[in-house]
């Protein structure tokens, strides 16, 4: 690999974080149209790592591309589809556990042990960031666990698509306290080999993220649509949770 390669990298790598982070924190609202040349001009980076940084926001479902113009624009985050990516990762969850609960080794109980003990850490410290980040260590180890390459992939695609809800849901302090203790119930459930109690905890965690979303989500035409259809961005990097 060539230095050009890793300047190229990287550069598209902070491309995306600081698109991904004005997305989510709304600087860029929904429906904001995203024009290449000026984001690149903004970020001080050519037009090509914006371009891949765009194609990996559109993988998330955080932005989209319109069919009839091929612009870009912010996708609209709607009770609609958090319903549908949540059900469909239900299902994934309900395989994962019960495939993880027989196939997970001790070194595996221990290390989800110690994720737990680090998200009690940070939601007691109330660091949304670094809340959102061991939420998903957590999965991202049962998934692992489970042994199915396939649905692991599967489902790691999902949490992607899920992101921005999961900050929503996350940023409240007591949702985040109450997935604290959902995560306690799954583990226990694990570590007592009670497959049947693991998946019934693991269903519960996710319909609870449904309820919650649903009251925290309001009607679209009720958001204020923040960012500029120029592509405005701060160009501070912010290194939220990736």
């Amino acid at each position: 690999m060539t230095l050009g390669t890793l300047n190229y990298s990287r550069m598209s790598d902070l491309a995306y974080q600081e698109l991904r982070d004005a997305i989510l924190s709304g600087q860029l609202g929904s429906a904001s149209r995203l024009n290449q040349d000026e984001l690149a001009r903004r970020l001080g980076v050519s037009r090509a790592p914006v371009r891949d940084a765009l194609n990996r926001l559109e993988a998330e479902g955080l932005v989209k591309t319109l069919s009839r113009t091929g612009g870009v624009v912010v996708a609209e985050a709607s009770e609609q589809e958090m319903v549908s990516i949540y059900e469909l990762r239900a299902i994934l969850d309900t395989a994962s556990t019960r495939l993880a609960c027989e196939r997970m080794s001790d070194e595996d109980l221990a290390r989800l042990q110690a994720i737990v003990d680090e998200t009690e850490r940070v939601t007691q410290a109330n660091d949304s960031q670094a809340i959102v980040q061991v939420h998903a260590q957590f999965h991202y180890l049962i998934y692992a666990a489970c042994g199915n390459p396939e649905l692991t992939r599967v489902a790691q695609n999902l949490w992607d698509r899920s992101y921005r809800y999961r900050v929503l849901a996350l940023g409240n302090a007591e949702n985040a306290r109450r997935g604290l203790a959902q995560h306690r119930a799954i583990l226990a459930a694990l570590q007592a080999r009670d497959l049947q109690r693991a998946v019934a905890a693991a269903e519960e965690h996710d319909q609870a993220s449904i309820r919650h979303l649903r009251g925290r989500m309001q009607p679209r035409d009720d958001q204020q649509q923040l960012g500029s259809v120029d592509g405005a961005v701060d160009t501070t990097h912010k290194g939220g949770p990736s």
